[in-house]
């Protein structure tokens, strides 16, 4: 792609942006010709400004509003574009609109202040939400936090009588707040500082969440603040003292800055967004639908679910079958349903398999039983003997339980089909342990694979249970023998403990051991195990890694 195409396709994605910041330049000019002196040219210009401002406002909250995930981040932004507006419309109504009436004048001037200290603590709030999630309990504690700006708005509105804000020097009945008519008191100082500290707090835990990782979006909000603090600075000591013509005023420079800010951990993704998830959703392959409250579809993929309306809410009170090998799952979300199919004609197939093995499996253990009978008559197969003893040992736990499962299950239930998966996934262990219990240093190879057959074996039967497990990368490793049985057995014997819950599964080779990464409804306890057991959690992810030759409890 030529220089050119590329410069022509970043402009085709962020024509948004562009026509975004040309409107704001507009706004910024027409603020220049607010002071010619000719009322007309003045008032036009005025309101051509106040009428972009307000109108990137919205703009910016519809997209918002399309973009962002429903969830509390999204609520606190939207209030902040509404007290934005506000804002405006109260500095318009303070400088711009000549009132008769000094109280009207003077609570209007009160008033101009409750939208700053609300959108301070809002942002502060997001900053808090996105740290903390969408948890409940963090939404109570961060609802604790409106309780100073409603304070500070109560103090302020009530100032004719407290005084604390503002200190007139005449009568309160001619007070207007005109410039140089009163004094500040501690409750402006207090209010300014709470004002600082929301912002600086703020932006402290987002710089936090970034981490070291997000360096382009770190690098873009300390842009937005530099640039914000150096508008400041040049409005105050530049343009305020020489009383010189400006685009922007104090009001704009805070609004458009806070809501740079907001973009910024839209688009970093600090905070969660659908942009482009329809699109993503409409090309999946696997049949799934999202709908509304009324069951009408919003979103499906490229491959329909065939179902009528009563099938879809029954699947919400369970899971129905279209037919015999397709299952039919529900679940209900904030905005609607989510909808989506299962193929079971490898369980079915599987259930089958399991039936026949199981008669086989009964079959091979008599025959081993009269195997180890006619192995102790023998002298010359102790060997052998000794060698089956062992599997004996090893796989009888698996065995009995296995017979535990099948006895107390009622065919034709969930739990019975339950049964029958977890037998698979044992079953796979003993013929496993088996194989490699006949192996030893003499008959491996130095470099093998038999681990990580046991370990690909054991997650495929884990998809009996409805669970999504793979072994996966490197095949081939150099453990001896006493090593790949300690690394297996410790393998199952998490498994099993998390069998209940176990959503997803991957497991791999390390050279130190085995890598494990699933998602699980819980955190089991792990019982004792023959290797360390390293456990962590991150994104709702669980890793565990086994390490090889060193023992513990888990």
């Amino acid at each position: 792609m030529s220089l050119f195409m590329k410069m022509r396709w970043n402009v085709s994605r962020n024509k948004n942006t562009i026509l975004f910041l040309a409107f704001l330049l507009l706004a910024g000019i027409s603020s220049l010709f607010t002071r010619t002196g000719v009322r007309f040219v003045d008032s036009v210009a005025f309101c051509m400004g106040f009428l972009i401002y307000a109108g990137l406002i919205v703009f910016w909250m519809q997209s918002v509003r399309a973009r962002m995930l429903p969830g509390r981040a999204r609520s606190y932004v939207m209030a902040s574009g509404v007290l934005m507006i506000a804002y405006l419309v109260l500095r318009m109504w303070k400088f711009r609109v000549t009132g008769h009436m000094a109280a009207w004048d003077r609570y209007v001037s009160y008033a101009y202040n409750v939208p700053m200290v609300f959108v301070a603590t809002l942002f502060l709030m997001t900053a808090f939400c996105i740290l903390w999630g969408e948890r409940e309990s963090a939404q109570r504690k961060e609802v604790y936090l409106l309780i100073v700006p409603g304070a500070f708005s109560f103090l302020v509105m009530t100032n004719d009588l407290h005084r604390w804000f503002y200190r007139p020097k005449a009568d309160v009945s001619s007070f207007a707040m005109n410039t140089g008519t009163y004094d500040y008191g501690i409750g402006f100082g207090l209010f300014y500082f709470w004002l600082g500290l929301t912002i600086a707090a703020g932006v402290g835990i987002l710089i936090k969440v970034m981490g070291k990782g997000n360096v382009r979006i770190l690098a873009a909000l300390l842009i937005i603040l530099i640039a914000w603090l150096a508008l400041i600075l040049i409005g105050y000591f530049v343009f305020d003292h020489y009383n010189l013509p400006r685009m922007y005023f104090y009001a704009e420079i805070n609004i458009f800055s806070l809501l740079g800010i907001f973009e910024t951990c839209i688009r970093g993704r600090l905070i969660p967004h659908n942009e482009n998830y329809a699109a993503f959703f409409a090309q999946l392959g696997v049949p799934a639908l999202i709908t509304d409250k009324e069951i009408q579809p919003v979103w499906k993929t490229k491959v329909p679910i065939q179902a009528s309306e009563e099938q879809l809410r029954s699947s919400l009170q369970g899971p129905t079958y279209l037919d015999e090998d397709t299952r039919l799952s529900g679940m209900a979300f904030r905005s609607g349903y989510a909808f989506w199919t299962e193929d079971e004609s490898g369980l079915n197939r599987e259930k089958r398999r399991l039936a026949s093995a199981n008669e086989l499996l009964s079959e091979e253990n008599d025959l081993i039983a009269v195997e180890n009978k006619l192995k102790e008559k023998k002298a010359r197969l102790d060997a052998q003997n000794e060698i089956y003893a062992r599997i004996a040992a090893a796989i009888y736990p698996k065995q009995k339980r296995i017979s535990e499962l099948l006895e107390n299950a009622v065919p034709g239930t969930e739990e019975f089909r339950d049964a029958l998966a977890t037998s698979c996934i044992l079953n796979a262990y003993s013929k496993r342990k088996s194989n490699l219990l006949l192996l030893s240093e003499e008959t491996l190879p130095r470099r093998n694979r038999e681990l990580f057959l046991a370990l690909q074996e054991s997650a495929r039967f884990l998809q009996c249970r409805g669970i999504r497990a793979a072994a996966v990368g490197e095949e081939y490793a150099e453990f001896p023998i006493p090593e790949i049985h300690a690394l297996y057995d410790t393998f199952e014997t998490v498994l099993e403990a998390y069998l209940p819950c176990l959503k997803r599964m991957t497991v791999s080779l390390a050279e130190d051991g085995l890598r494990l990464a699933m998602e699980a409804d819980g955190a089991p306890a792990l019982p004792v195990t023959a290797l360390l057991v390293e456990r962590r959690e991150s994104d709702e992810t669980t890793f565990l890694n086994i390490r090889r030759g060193k023992g513990g409890e888990a």
